[in-house]
């Protein structure tokens, strides 16, 4: 253990560019007197510390920076994808596919005999139309829900942006995107065209105009989401369709979504060819797979940064053999073996890792909070392209402890071939040349 902290210190003294002298405590007694400011300080650390040494920690700073940036978006990106599915769509969809309309309160029970883990149950009717206005034709999918169970499934309430989560009446809340395309505010009215099949003429088709007033405007999370979207309360979507049926489908909300696939499978087998059942992830399972597949090739990529930086490390111990030729003969004269000398530079290079890694992580953590708040005032993720408007940084420590243990690691793999040749010194040989 003695042993152990011999080697540290020494490392550090190398690191230091102290050597073995008493320059660090003389500094130290200069400073304790007062005679050195904190500026000054700083400015006498970052001499003994030396160009090389100060540009080996740039460079693996900023890889570990990046590099920490770059997967906490990742990881964010994936939340606030699910986020924007799971609130508007809940865990598992149920739909009803037979021409006879089932009581709700007779579905109510035999899905909860199926899952008991069902936490919450809505219902709801969709609708497709076509919101007119401005010259404009735009295609919308209208959801009319239960305004007494929807919170009970979704997350719609705490998405509204604008006025308030207020249904019935021919009131609707609207996607953003939709609202920002039509110029439409609070109080606005909305049209929805619904094309209708003719009764005598299967071929043909007539339209019906539905009036809404605009109640609210909500961020669903997602751009598509956002632009065609018109929410509508369940009474009301059955007065535009004209049918007495209670519902179309069922919402259902599972205490644990990672059942979700699962509980589809009961479903699917248990209810009935009567029955369409469907799930969060089935609509949405290549852009969560290609996101989960990313993250890796992303890693690996930045992380390239951080090996570069690396033969800095390397090259900067390599000079700190050269320079402490006569130190390391002492010290070798004095009776550290080989190996002691070998195991000074490795520890050195771990430093370099170790001290390079906390700032990079601290580097990350500002440039994360630069990006979130620039993206209050700039266009950075275009959401036609990303399909969110808005990310986040989402700091994992499986991804912190993944960066650290890499970037610690490659510095002590740079760090074996100067300590090999720090081992190899012959103590006579240095002193003679000194």
């Amino acid at each position: 253990m003695a042993r152990m902290r011999l080697r540290i210190w020494l490392a550090f003294r190398f690191l230091m560019h102290q050597g073995v002298d008493a320059t660090a405590d003389v500094t130290a007694a200069d400073a304790a007197a007062g005679r050195h400011s904190r500026w000054r300080a700083a400015r006498s650390l970052l001499r003994r510390l030396g160009l090389p040494a100060i540009l080996s920690f740039v460079g693996l700073t900023t890889g570990v920076a990046a590099l920490t940036v770059a997967m906490a978006m990742v990881s964010s990106y994936e939340t606030t994808m699910v986020s924007a599915i799971v609130d508007v769509f809940g865990h598992v969809l149920v739909v009803n596919q037979s021409e006879e309309s089932v009581p709700l309160e007779k579905i109510h029970r035999r899905i909860m005999s199926i899952r008991p883990d069902v936490t919450g149950i809505t219902p709801f009717i969709n609708f497709e139309g076509i919101v007119v206005g401005q010259g404009k034709l735009n295609g919308v999918v209208a959801q009319g829900v239960d305004p007494e169970t929807v919170d009970r499934v979704l997350r719609l309430r705490p998405r509204i942006v604008r006025g308030a989560f207020s249904l019935g009446e021919n009131r609707a809340i609207i996607g953003k995107e939709l609202a920002r395309r039509y110029g439409l505010e609070i109080g606005s009215e909305l049209k929805l065209v619904l094309p209708r099949p003719l009764a005598q003429e299967t071929s043909g088709f007539e339209s019906k105009v539905a009036r809404f007033t605009v109640a609210g405007v909500i961020d669903l999370g997602k751009y598509d989401y956002d632009e065609r979207t018109v929410i509508t309360s369940i009474d009301d979507a059955r007065k535009v369709l004209g049918i007495s049926a209670p519902f179309v489908g069922l919402r259902l909300k599972l205490a644990d979504e990672k059942n979700t696939f699962e509980a589809r499978t009961d479903f699917k087998r248990q209810l009935g060819e009567d029955w369409w059942v469907s799930d969060w992830t089935e609509g949405n399972r290549n852009i969560l797979r290609a996101i989960k597949y990313e993250r890796v090739p992303i890693f690996l990529v930045i992380f390239i940064m951080v090996i570069a930086a690396s033969f800095n490390v390397s090259s900067n111990i390599f000079i700190g053999v050269l320079r402490r030729t006569m130190d390391l003969s002492v010290l070798r004269a004095l009776g550290l073996s080989a190996r002691d000398v070998a195991w000074i530079f490795r520890v050195q290079g771990a430093l370099f890792g170790l001290i390079g890694t906390l700032l990079g992580f601290v580097l990350g953590g500002v440039l994360g909070g630069v990006f979130v708040l620039a993206q209050r005032y700039f266009v950075i993720l275009p959401p036609d392209v990303y399909k969110i408007s808005h990310v986040g940084v989402e700091f994992h420590v499986f991804d912190a402890v993944a960066i650290a243990l890499a970037a610690v690691l490659i510095c002590l793999v740079a760090a074996l071939a100067p300590a090999a040749k720090a081992a190899k010194l012959v103590p006579v040989e240095g002193l003679r040349h000194e």
